[in-house]
């Protein structure tokens, strides 16, 4: 073992010493007693962090104020430069009970370890996304649309029941040229009555650009205004579909609105007339088309 690396037993008790710990940044693994005044000076440390769950904290707190908290040896994250990487819904339940209890502070880990880290709730993929530096409600349109994104970058349809990791929805958001501008785009979309999720349109972006990016713009703004279009494009159809079924509450399968879509787009950039909206869904036996 490293000459630099501590490891337990050995306990802080100085408030002082507790508030300077995360300053360190050599590997230590250390017992605190963390007090409110100790958990909201780490709190401050919490940069790009998840976005709170009020309810996991009054649980928490409820837990600590009536004695039936218990730790389970999850340790306080904090990176090399300091940063709180995992207990803030911890360390804001210390500071709503004003509690006083031990616990176990891990220091100096790299930054970047904060994607792979498990904590007591799983991070969803907005969490991660939220970190990475997008705001809140793109974040949750990009979480519901890097599903679909990666199932069908490997081959699978969009809506399968595969679920990519966190990692792996992580590492295709920063590496993929389209996925940023994609989800961009969808923020930028009306959320007023839309005829399909965001996070579809997210993935439709993304997928169309690849092909024609001011086709994929356009296509995507005509079916979320339904302005300009005329009764024989296939655009008019589609939306008008979605638009009737969702007026009269009867859901249409997300795999059937993606494959709607995809006609939809080939119809499109075809410049073909379409008379009906039977030309535009899909079949029961009908595949996923290629797109051009």
């Amino acid at each position: 073992m490293s000459q630099n690396v501590h490891t337990l037993p050995i306990t802080i008790e100085s408030e002082a010493e507790a508030i300077a710990l995360p300053t360190r940044e050599r590997c230590s693994i250390e017992v605190v007693l963390v007090n409110a005044a100790v958990a909201s000076a780490w709190l401050h440390r919490n940069s790009n962090n998840r976005p709170i769950r009020f309810k996991a904290v009054t649980q928490y707190a409820n837990d600590m104020l009536g004695g039936h908290w218990k730790s389970t040896g999850e340790s306080i994250k904090f990176s090399r430069t300091g940063r709180l990487l995992d207990g803030q819904h911890r360390l804001s339940a210390i500071v709503e009970a004003d509690a006083t209890i031990d616990v176990v502070v891990n220091t100096g880990l790299e930054d970047g370890s904060f994607d792979v880290i498990d904590t007591g709730r799983q991070r969803t993929g907005s969490d991660i996304l939220t970190i990475d530096g997008i705001s809140l409600s793109e974040a949750r349109t990009a979480a519901a649309a890097l599903p679909m994104i990666v199932n069908y970058s490997r081959g699978l349809p969009p809506h399968s029941s595969a679920r990519p990791t966190n990692q792996a929805q992580l590492d295709f958001w920063k590496q993929h040229p389209y996925v940023q501008p994609a989800s961009r785009y969808a923020a930028l979309l009306s959320k007023r009555y839309p005829p399909i999720t965001h996070a579809k349109a997210m993935f439709l972006h993304w997928r169309f650009a690849q092909i024609d990016q001011d086709d994929a713009e356009d296509f995507l703004a005509a079916l979320f205004t339904g302005g300009e279009l005329s009764m024989t494009e296939s655009i008019y159809h589609l939306r008008n579909k979605f638009m009737e079924s969702r007026m009269q509450g009867r859901a249409i399968r997300d795999g059937v609105q993606i494959h709607a879509c995809f006609k939809a787009w080939n119809l499109y950039r075809a410049r073909r007339e379409v008379r009906s909206w039977r030309a535009v869904f899909p079949r029961a036996d009908e595949k996923l088309p290629e797109l051009i």
